[in-house]
């Protein structure tokens, strides 16, 4: 069996394992492993394709039994594309042997091409750990010439487009049932820009939502939308502080806003260098401008028309480690010309690793609302209650999850058996 290993677009790695290793070369103390026990800590990866191409490694379910731990994160680049960070971090025997590297997809990448470029990233991280295991002498690096002319090197290019992106997208479902019938569509445009100092987007959106229903001689007919155009222009000023603007223009049926027109200025603070977003960040963004609001229905207020100053305050935490990872954000949001009129929500998730085979989650969210002034004025139909066509009075929100994992059994196994997997319950009840 010879895998082929091929690192970014050049690096290939060959394992003759028809070739034994030297006992002359065997080191007394300590042995190196026979093979090398990878734990993959990836919330999106294609796990089933990287055990049928990587059988040369054994992939264990915890790392308190592996070798290597690798953490690999990821987030969107301004192309439209995926920076994946790699984080490879010893365990045992390799304890203080760890690396670190990012792959980029790019945005018209498909499935295919983009789970291989991951292998190929993953295969040559693995090299240096390969090398100390009794299969280091059978591990063989390649270098593939580069594509197009022989010998010739590739050179970067103009970019015509100057870093500008474009994604149209539009979507839809319908149902169909003898006495009710629903359509709901959403369209829209995203234009984006982003460099080392500039991060713009501009975005039109529109969505529909349309539902029938029969009982007996009555027709329930309802329809909503929510449409709007929203905006924002972000500068970098250092690795800790960012400043822009936010502006946005919004209709909505279930908001009873007929046209809102806002703009706000914003500062952010980061506690860590952005390039560490991957792994932790602390940041704090504070937001304060105004709101043009035209109603559809008078408000409880009495209002069909005003100026609404605001401002707005945002703090999140977010890290990821080998023993879990933890998202705490909070958001506050005040009316200026009335500081009673405020909202206050606060959510965060905790995953831990406890021990082999055990982990813990909780979830939850509270939010204390106080600045419902677009209420329209009257009661709202059962209709419009059941199929959430009108927003209601709250003066708070809250939710909460929970749950833990625990498994056993063997910890090696790295058989892939896909025979049948795909078609799952065929029961309709």
């Amino acid at each position: 069996m010879k895998p082929t290993l091929v690192a970014g677009p050049t690096l290939a790695l060959v394992l003759a394992l028809a070739v034994p290793p030297d006992p002359i070369h065997a080191q007394a103390a300590p042995a190196p492993p026979e093979r090398l026990a990878v734990f993959l800590d990836c919330d999106f990866c294609d796990e089933t394709f990287l055990r049928q191409e990587m059988e040369y490694v054994d992939w264990v379910r915890d790392r308190e039994v592996a070798d290597v731990h690798v953490l690999v994160t990821q987030q969107s680049t301004g192309a439209g594309g995926r920076a994946q960070t790699f984080d490879l971090i010893g365990l045992g025997s390799f304890e203080g042997t760890d690396h670190t590297t990012v792959y980029t997809t790019l945005a018209g990448a498909t499935e295919a091409e983009s789970r291989d470029g991951f292998l190929r990233t993953l295969q040559a991280l693995l090299v240096p750990y390969l090398l100390q295991t009794t299969m280091g002498d059978r591990v063989r690096v390649e270098v593939a010439p580069p594509v197009g002319e022989a010998g010739a090197q590739a050179q970067p290019q103009d970019d015509p487009w100057d870093h500008w992106t474009f994604e149209l997208y539009a979507d839809g479902s319908a149902d169909f049932e003898s006495r009710q019938r629903s359509l709901d569509t959403r369209y829209g445009l995203y234009v984006n820009r982003v460099t080392e100092n500039w991060k713009i987007q501009l975005r039109p959106f529109f969505n529909y939502n349309y539902d029938r229903f029969e009982r007996g001689d009555d027709v329930i007919e309802s329809t909503s939308r929510r449409n709007g155009f929203t905006s924002y222009v972000v500068r970098s000023i250092s690795p800790h502080w960012s400043v822009g603007g936010f502006a946005d223009v919004f209709t909505s049926t279930f908001d009873n806003v007929d046209m809102r027109y806002r703009f706000m200025p914003a500062v952010e603070w980061s506690l860590y260098p952005y390039r560490e977003a991957t792994r932790r960040q602390l940041t704090v963004a504070y937001r304060i401008g105004g709101s043009h609001i035209t109603y559809r229905d008078t408000t409880i207020y009495n209002q069909i028309e005003e100026f609404l100053p605001q401002h707005t305050l945002n703090a999140g935490y977010e890290v990821r480690q080998p023993w879990g990872q933890i998202d705490i954000g909070a958001n506050a949001s005040q009316y200026l010309q009335d500081l009673e009129r405020y909202s206050v929500e606060f959510q965060g998730g905790v995953e831990l690793r406890v021990t082999q085979g055990l982990s813990i989650e909780i979830g939850g969210n509270v939010a204390f609302i106080y600045d419902q002034l677009n209420l329209p004025k009257g009661d709202a139909d059962l209709e419009e209650v059941l199929l959430r066509r009108r927003l209601l009075e709250t003066d708070y929100e809250a939710g909460v999850s929970f749950g833990f994992r625990y498994r056993f059994g063997s910890i090696y196994n790295n058989v892939v058996n896909p025979r049948l997997g795909g078609l799952g319950s065929q029961d309709r009840f």
